[in-house]
């Protein structure tokens, strides 16, 4: 793969000729990042500059986990590995351990002294020290919270107004343990008396802004049914489903029916809803025959409707302050005591399967939001133990923490057993995974420096935003707004939960001003340090930890070393495309 920064200046026409500087992986040989200058500007990025690179393979024991949710996540998988006669891979190396649990944890890679501080550790139960401090963290929620919203409302347009509330309810869920019960509860009836709740109606009101009633009674159900219970059942609006004998029409407009009396409702400064007292989902069979639409849970369960008072005036208990009246019956609050529970399969299945994908890179079901009986999970007494469990206090970071403990995912992505690599449902290696746009976004601006000196600026600004302190959760939250890095994070997502490297990605880090100005010396970050540096070795080994957490091997470091012994004109230049490279390489943009 050979990488050339087009910005960068031009050097003499002799070292142009001459100069090539190549890293090798000194396990397998592969060229994990290089990069070559010839006599013109002309560069190549094989495969869009993303090619997945093949890791350094470090042999570690296996110990037993005292987790009891890692206990028997091991148990199920490695029961299935012996099944197929398959040996799985040993743990990961330890630079590659430090950087999968900062990016699955925090959603962004360690920093130098962070990185320093574990890999100088010798004890054996590093790791798992590792993975409870950052779970305690206050920066977890300040991620999780983006995570969550994707979960949630991932591919929904207009998310502008409320979505900053709305983050911080989670956040704030987050940071309180809030059982995800109990979330999902607020999300589909919020109290707006309260004013955190208040923020939890934007998962509604995104659903019910603007467009006709069709429209919105679709995005409703489609919302609710993906984001809460793990399905898809937009093929049985028009007839029952094609494919899946278990979903039928009355599925698709049962679910309707307990949220198609949701309106939007507009407070001062926060979107809301209310809900009307009356009012049908009619549809029409594939006979042509006009329905009116039960209400009926997933599992065909239907429930009756109380018959409205004589009386119109008692139709709704009044509310002040600018909140809706109440209706004598909630359609939503039924759907929500009776599938928002330990006892409702579809509920407690989803979050683990999506947790589990999260962290893993594979659902126990795929896709995430195809959970039905033709379409069956690759352990499915793990997914049944794993969701009972979690129903037992319905504790997010309890499920967190029991599959990050597990050696099944402590595991290294290369498979060295022999034969055919297997199939990423059996979980006998770990799982490489793309960095996700917001992952990439906070992690280049993290090993940069662009992070630090926007935490400096928010530090000055502290009191024009009347904030007493820039903790890390606010320096994240607030990073995350800024526009350019917005616009960055936004340059890396595609439509749907896969990854798909583009040109237009690759040029985007060759030629957008924020990645230049992020790779331009400037006020004590990366590049400034180094070419202060009159070592260029340490120059290479800052650079290596900074942007890969990890130090060079002897022949990266001799390599690097050599390709930054250049004329003091040209110090700036080699300097700055070494980062570059590094930054772009498969090695930055995966999590392995």
């Amino acid at each position: 793969m050979w990488l050339r920064n087009p910005k960068s200046e031009a050097r003499n026409p002799k070292q142009i000729q001459m100069s090539k500087f190549q890293i090798q992986n000194a396990d397998s040989g592969v060229s994990s990042w290089s990069f070559a200058f010839w006599n013109s500007d002309l560069f190549r990025i094989s495969t869009f500059g993303f090619r997945v690179c093949c890791l350094i393979f470090v042999a570690a024991s296996l110990c037993q986990a005292a987790d009891p949710v890692s206990q028997f996540i091991d148990a199920e998988i490695n029961a299935a590995l012996q099944e197929k006669k398959l040996t799985p891979a040993p743990r990961a190396a330890d630079a590659e351990l430090l950087r999968r649990i900062y990016l699955d944890v925090l959603g962004r890679i360690p920093t130098a002294d962070e990185a320093t501080r574990y890999l100088d550790d010798a004890s054996t139960d590093k790791h798992d020290r590792l993975i409870d401090e950052l779970l305690a963290q206050e920066e977890m929620p300040a991620y999780w919270r983006t995570v969550l919203d994707e979960w949630l409302n991932g591919n929904q347009m207009g998310r502008d107004f409320g979505q900053d509330g709305f983050l911080t309810y989670l956040e704030d869920a987050l940071k309180s343990s809030k059982p995800w019960d109990r979330i999902a509860r607020e999300l589909l009836t919020p109290d707006l008396k309260d004013e955190n709740q208040r923020r939890a109606a934007y998962f509604l009101a995104l659903r019910v802004r603007g467009g006709d009633n069709d429209a919105k009674i679709d995005a409703l159900t489609a919302g609710v049914a993906s984001g809460l219970f793990g399905v898809q059942l937009q093929c049985a609006k028009c007839h029952d489903h094609p494919f899946v004998d278990q979903w039928k029409q009355d599925h698709y407009y049962g679910l309707a029916a307990f949220l198609g009396r949701t309106q939007e409702h507009r407070l001062e400064s926060t979107p809301a809803i209310k809900e009307r007292a009356e009012g049908e989902v009619k549809f029409v069979t594939t006979e042509q025959e006009e329905k009116t639409a039960k209400l009926m849970f997933l599992d065909s369960r239907v429930f009756d409707e109380p018959p409205p008072p004589e009386d119109r005036g008692k139709w709704y208990a009044k509310a002040d302050g600018g909140l809706p009246e109440t209706p004598y019956f909630s359609r939503r609050a039924v759907l929500a005591d009776y599938a928002i529970s330990a006892d409702s399969p579809f509920f407690k299945r989803a979050i683990v399967n999506r947790m589990w994908k999260q962290l893993m890179g594979r659902g126990l079901v795929e896709p995430v939001d195809q959970m039905h009986e033709a379409n069956p999970a690759s352990h499915p007494e793990l997914l049944e133990r794993l969701a009972n469990d979690f129903a037992g206090g319905f504790d997010l970071r309890r499920l967190m923490a029991g599959i990050l403990h597990s050696d099944a995912y402590l595991r290294s992505t290369r498979w060295s057993g022999g034969g055919e690599r297997p199939r990423d449902a059996d979980y006998a290696t770990a799982i490489m995974k793309p960095l996700t746009p917001d992952q990439l976004a906070t992690s280049i601006g993290l090993a940069t420096g662009h992070f630090d000196q926007l935490r400096a600026k928010f530090e000055r600004e502290k009191k024009n935003r009347k904030i007493d302190e820039i903790t890390p959760s606010i320096a994240r939250a607030l990073y995350s707004r800024e526009r350019d890095v917005q616009e960055f994070a936004a340059r890396f997502r595609t439509g749907g939960e896969g990854f798909e490297a583009n040109a237009g990605q690759a040029l985007f880090l060759s030629y957008n001003n924020l990645m230049q100005r992020q790779l331009n010396p400037s006020q004590g970050n990366l590049t400034e340090r180094m070419m202060k540096q009159n070592d260029n070795a340490a120059a290479a080994r800052d650079a290596f930890l900074t942007i890969l957490s990890r130090p060079p091997t002897d022949d990266e470091l001799t390599r690097a070393a050599e390709f930054l012994t250049v004329e003091e004109q040209q110090r700036r230049q080699t300097c700055t495309e070494l980062v570059w490279s590094l930054l772009c390489s498969s090695e930055f943009r995966f999590n392995h």
